[in-house]
């Protein structure tokens, strides 16, 4: 059974990281089932076969309303062009991602206009992404977005190993006091909770956020998760103008 569903889950990997459909244990069953089903149905599939059409989500009509809030953010902070992520610190995909958020606050046509903010959605089932976004919000809170942004790359670049010791460490790398650092994840805590889920129904409700990473461009779905992807986008919808 394993082997076999290796290739849909596989599939459901390009497009990020998502949370597994709730049910019961008899519904679990039965969904697996339907799935070795079409597996059978794939590997009996002629090769060269075009593989079936897949029912297309519904076209996005309106941007969606995503404030920045308190959000930490990098470049113009009245930048025109609002890049927002939503992301997950045990997401694959996210750490993929996060270069090319950069590289758009560094690009000649796009530095002085754009701003770019993160917003903290970790997955239930990625049990070390919350306490990771805590660590990221408590560099913040002491050493301002650029400390953030430095916490940001340091969870990204060691996702198996997200540990309350490691945070500690990286704190001091990135030139944080760690016990303050340490005091304001205990003092904070309750705090760092509530902006996360904040920042997570935000999504949910707002954006229809589903999996990491989602990016929004002046409020419409970036599909195309590259600089130039971000271009065709606001010169499409004619953002920022």
């Amino acid at each position: 059974m394993l082997k076999k569903l290796l290739v849909p889950v596989a599939l459901v990997a390009l497009v990020g990281c998502q949370p597994p459909a709730g049910g019961s244990s008899k519904e679990l069953v039965e969904r697996i089932e339907k799935l070795e089903k079409k597996v059978e149905a794939l590997e009996k599939r002629p090769a060269g076969a075009a593989a079936p059409a897949r029912e297309a989500p519904p076209p996005q009509t309106a941007a969606y309303k995503i404030p920045t809030g308190t959000s930490p953010f990098m470049g113009n902070k009245d930048g025109k062009i609002e890049l927002t992520i939503f992301s997950d610190y045990q997401c694959p995909f996210c750490s993929r991602v996060d270069p090319m958020l950069h590289e758009a606050a560094k690009d000649p046509e796009l530095k002085d206009k754009i701003k770019i903010t993160f917003k903290q959605f970790p997955l239930s089932f990625h049990k070390d992404a919350k306490p990771a976004a805590k660590a990221a919000l408590a560099s913040r809170d002491l050493g301002g977005n650029d400390a953030f942004w430095k916490m940001n790359e340091k969870l990204y670049a060691n996702q198996r190993t997200l540990t309350a010791e490691n945070f500690s460490v990286w704190a001091k790398e990135i030139g944080l006091d760690v016990k303050k650092f340490d005091k304001a994840l205990v003092d904070n805590d309750a705090k760092y909770e509530e902006e996360i889920k904040n920042d997570s129904e935000l999504g949910a409700k707002e954006a229809k956020v589903r999996g990491t990473p989602s990016l929004f461009v002046n409020g419409w779905e970036l599909k195309q998760r590259s600089v130039d992807g971000v271009k065709q986008l606001i010169k499409e919808k004619s953002l920022g103008g």
